[in-house]
């Protein structure tokens, strides 16, 4: 429970009781309690993100004078000053709102207009993803000699591209969440940012053969993101691609062409699995694999949209045996 003081009406005083109280919040999709590391993350870069932005306007932001003006100059200090990503910054905006939200439900006096407080995504058609298919990873399984640090990346990579996990999930895999069967092995995994407990299952022997005597050691997923670049580069996975890539000036991603190897991230795995399967195995059973609720939203994910002449052809099937 809050205490009032006197400081209750300042932005920055909120962020801060809602971190410090994340770990007895009640996650409403899944009723457990707690936020997840990550979400917890993003609320500290809010936080020193509005200490940035206090220091840029010259005053403390109290709840109840974030107005439709000080939003949009925040939105905008966010997309020209920060250059910030229509994703991340839409996200910023999201959290204010949150913050604001709960705030309001603690009985703290906030602008009225902070309901109104509206997110963004970048538009579908503006997004561009980066996968690696069936023939890549032929390239990558032919690596031989290695170090012992990009083999161990290798392992990672391998593994990831064929249980289509989120790299929260991927790293922290171990050998006690296998079960060997006849026909393959099992994966028992509990997504940490959704709580849904998913069983995939591994088919091909390569992976088999690292899951089952080779088992990678663990590392970070900063080290990941690295050493995969690294590892697609010497696989020859140099394709000149349209995408993001982190600028040393700004330090933001900008949009330009560049080896694909460059640009790969551990990210890419999961979507690398989405999209190698779609359309052979039932979109369901990938839903289910992935974590994903809605169809639109992993349609969205692999950059597809619906086929809607698949719900037509289903219906005339049926209908022309009633």
């Amino acid at each position: 429970m809050y205490h009032k003081n006197n400081n209750n009406g300042l932005l920055l005083e909120q962020i801060s009781n809602y971190i410090k109280h994340a770990p007895y919040r009640r996650i409403k999709r899944s009723g457990s309690l707690g936020l997840s590391d990550n979400s917890v993350r993003n609320l500290m870069v809010f936080e020193k993100l509005i200490k940035d932005f206090e220091k840029h306007i010259g005053n403390q932001i109290m709840l109840n004078a974030i107005d439709h003006m000080l939003v949009n100059k925040f939105k905008e200090w966010l997309l020209t000053e920060k250059s910030y990503s229509l994703n991340n910054a839409g996200l910023q905006l999201k959290l204010l709102k949150m913050i604001c939200k709960e705030a309001e439900r603690m009985s703290i006096p906030v602008n009225p207009y902070t309901r109104h407080i509206e997110s963004f995504t970048q538009k579908s058609r503006d997004r561009v993803l980066q996968t690696i298919s069936f023939e890549e990873i032929k390239k990558i399984k032919s690596l031989k000699e290695l170090p012992s640090t990009l083999e161990n990346a290798r392992k990672w990579m391998l593994i990831g591209l064929y249980i289509g996990q989120r790299v929260s999930d991927l790293l922290i895999l171990n050998p006690l969440q296998l079960r060997f069967v006849e026909h393959g092995v099992y994966v028992d995994i509990t997504q940490q940012k959704t709580d849904k407990n998913v069983t995939i299952g591994v088919v091909d022997p390569d992976v088999i053969k690292i899951l089952q005597y080779k088992f990678p050691y663990n590392i970070s997923a900063q080290l990941f993101n690295r050493q995969i670049k690294h590892v697609c580069q010497i696989a020859g996975i140099n394709e000149m691609v349209s995408g993001y890539k982190l600028c040393s000036k700004t330090r933001r991603k900008k949009l330009g062409t560049h080896p694909k190897s460059s640009i790969i991230s551990s990210h890419d795995l999961r979507r690398s699995f989405a999209t190698n399967y779609f359309g052979k195995i039932e979109t369901p059973i990938l839903m289910q694999i992935t974590g994903h609720s809605k169809e639109s939203t992993f349609l969205s994910y692999i950059g597809t949209q619906v086929n809607k002449d698949t719900y037509a052809d289903a219906f005339m099937k049926v209908a022309a045996t009633l």
